[in-house]
């Protein structure tokens, strides 16, 4: 940890990067990674709202289908023909069956329930409820298909929404502290490179001192390895210096005027 008379010793012939002494707020534009992210948000958005109404539309179809089948459907007796597991994560049980309906064989597939599927053996007999319509529309008996449910579009229409709004307000972050933050020389005093599911992640953790007196801390993520003990130039805001970040931004640049 850094004490406070070296930390506003930095102060001493440091200059802040061309173009933070420019009045405020500083002109502001979106680098390519924030235009991305905007663009990212967008779609996140537009895909929970039009990825739940479809979702909420199939649910509608399985819903009619199913109470079609309640209501005109037929039950016959079938024969297992196989009876398999998808394995993996999701580890489904499946069985396949073939049915006769007047003279005519007929055959199906369906995921069924874990306990349902070990009672099934090859060549045993499975109950099939089919559409005299169209014998192609069945299910065994015992283990009709679920609608999707009602709750589950405005969910993943909620979650789209709820990241494309949210993915925003780190470039509003970044936007504020560059047109209208305060520079200031901080030094590093903790590296650690943490691995996540989409790589690593390099985290260093800094304190300055404020221009007024005090200091402060603060972290962020990097792309490159910084050493401890290395001086680098952060933004912070004069009324929450608490909130800061490392400059340059990923997403932001100053505007040329």
């Amino acid at each position: 940890m850094a004490d406070s008379q070296n930390l506003s010793k930095l102060w001493e012939g440091w200059a802040p990067p061309e173009g933070l002494n420019r009045s405020w707020p500083r002109p502001v534009s979106l680098t390519g990674s924030g235009i991305v992210l905007f663009v990212v948000a967008a779609l996140l958005a537009m895909g929970g709202v039009v990825g739940g109404a479809l979702l909420a539309r199939q649910g509608r179809r399985q819903e009619a289908e199913a109470r079609r089948m309640l209501a005109e459907g037929q039950v016959t007796e079938g024969v297992v023909t196989r009876l398999w597991r998808t394995g993996g994560k999701s580890d489904e049980h499946r069985v396949a069956y073939r049915f006769t309906v007047d003279g005519r064989d007929h055959s199906g597939r369906a995921t069924i329930r874990s306990a349902y599927w070990k009672s099934l053996r090859v060549g045993s007999p499975i109950p099939v409820r089919y559409l005299p319509s169209g014998a192609g529309h069945n299910y065994p008996n015992q283990n009709p298909p679920r609608p999707v449910p009602p709750w589950l579009p405005l969910l993943l229409g909620a979650i789209g929404v709820g990241i494309g709004g949210l993915l925003p307000l780190t470039v509003r972050r970044q936007r504020h502290l560059l047109a209208d933050g305060r520079p200031a020389p901080a030094v590093v005093t903790r590296y650690s490179r943490m691995q996540t599911e989409h790589g690593a992640q390099n985290m260093i953790y800094y304190e300055f001192a404020l221009l007024g007196g005090g200091t402060c801390k603060g972290r962020a993520s990097t792309s490159r390895r910084l050493p401890v003990g290395s001086v680098i130039c952060v933004l912070y805001d004069p009324d929450n210096p608490r909130r800061s970040a490392p400059y340059p931004m990923c997403l932001v640049k100053l505007a040329a005027l």
